[in-house]
């Protein structure tokens, strides 16, 4: 059973800044088994512990009460003003953390004034980022803050910060709450999972985009496979990024990365910031999965659709760089392994944009040891 319930007074963060308006999310709700007290998470499947403090604090967020409600009724019981803040903004902060609250606010603009508002354009998303502060607009380096001409305007994309705790809204609506150092890395999950949400009839493959020549390069390999570092290096070679990640495959076979700055975990910093010393001075975030990243811009990039010319799928090995030709089904196969889609199913329709992009593309699998050297192979190959 885990625990969420208000640490030691001492060890609290303190403040409580209105407009709070939090509610329990679909699916949780408050457990009394025998004189113990939980909340039950459908989503997650799991039982959380409550003291008597935080028991009463969460039965008013079912009865609808506000923040400081909750605040005064702790007062009204005893417990020092001070101290039932810090109570609140902890049970708050935590709750948020395990997905167990939704926030419910409608903006007041004239209250909050965003200092930084820009447009992005990402594989067929388009939105308006409001950053709220300085801070934060520093904290989001992965997208790149020129703005551009708006296409639709149907997403606003709004970030705030209140008590060091960030909340970002979409459309006026509760999106997610997190650290500020989990802001990057939980914005570009959450616009990912728009964007699949959206990518009918594209389909969505796991894999790196470069181009080369007016032809793209996708890159797929398992997770430490050296995606990410290959994709920086042959960017610093010429070639021009289109993302690290993910994909696009249109119905007509032709492909657009997701042009995200490329995530870089610990385990590569060393080899990526002897090309990109810049990474040294880059902030670290943390992923929700726990996991450190820092991200770097290429200078070249480009997220516009193109044909296919290469596929490749790498795994690391010994001894020098070797790529061995696949056959197209085995390529078929490994790419549907490796989709993604709204219904979780592949549908007819997007079996058939895989197999345009493959009959145009030369697929190898590459097994390498040293970055460098497999970088190297790959500009012989796409050069012809």
């Amino acid at each position: 059973m885990n625990s969420i319930s208000p640490a030691d007074p001492m060890e609290a963060k303190s403040g409580l800044n209105p407009p709070y308006v939090l509610r329990p999310v679909d699916g949780a709700s408050f457990l009394l088994l025998g004189d113990q007290s939980a909340v039950f998470s459908e989503a997650s499947q799991k039982i959380y512990a409550l003291n008597h403090i935080a028991a009463y604090i969460w039965c008013q967020l079912e009865e609808g009460e506000t923040l400081h409600g909750i605040r005064d009724g702790l007062v009204r019981s005893g417990v020092a003003a001070n101290l039932a803040d810090k109570y609140v903004s902890q049970a708050m902060r935590m709750w948020h953390k395990v997905g167990l609250l939704r926030p419910d606010w409608q903006f007041d603009h004239e209250v909050i004034p965003f200092v930084r508002s820009f447009n992005i354009h990402i594989a067929g998303f388009t939105a308006t980022m409001r950053i709220a502060t300085e801070r934060l607009a520093d904290l989001l380096t992965l997208f790149d803050h020129q703005s551009v001409p708006m296409q639709d305007g149907r997403h606003i994309i709004d970030v705030v910060e209140a008590d060091n705790f960030i909340q970002v809204f979409h459309n006026n609506h509760g999106a997610f709450c997190c650290d500020p150092n989990e802001l990057a890395p939980t914005l570009k999950a959450y616009i990912t999972d728009q964007l699949v949400a959206a990518s009918p009839p594209n389909v969505v493959v796991h894999a790196a985009c470069l181009r080369r020549g007016g032809k793209n390069l996708l890159i797929s390999g398992r997770p430490g496979a050296g995606k990410t570092t290959l994709s920086l290096r042959l960017a610093e070679a010429g070639f021009t990024y289109g993302g690290d990640d993910i994909t696009l495959v249109a119905p007509d076979g032709t492909a657009a990365g997701v042009p995200f700055a490329p995530a870089i975990k610990p385990g590569a910093w060393e080899i990526v910031s002897q090309f990109r010393p810049d990474l040294d001075e880059a902030v670290i975030h943390r992923r929700p999965d726990g996991k450190r990243v820092r991200y770097v811009r290429p200078e070249r990039i480009d997220g516009s659709y193109g044909p296919v010319g290469w596929i490749l799928f790498i795994r690391r090995g010994r001894g020098p760089a070797k790529f061995t030709q696949l056959d197209r089904i085995e390529v078929m196969r490994r790419l549907m392994d490796g989709s993604y889609s709204p219904g979780e199913k592949m549908t007819l329709a997007m079996c058939n944009a895989l197999k345009q992009a493959i009959n145009g593309a030369d697929c190898f699998e590459l097994s390498y040891s040293d970055s460098a050297e497999a970088r190297d192979a790959i500009i012989r190959l796409c050069d012809g």
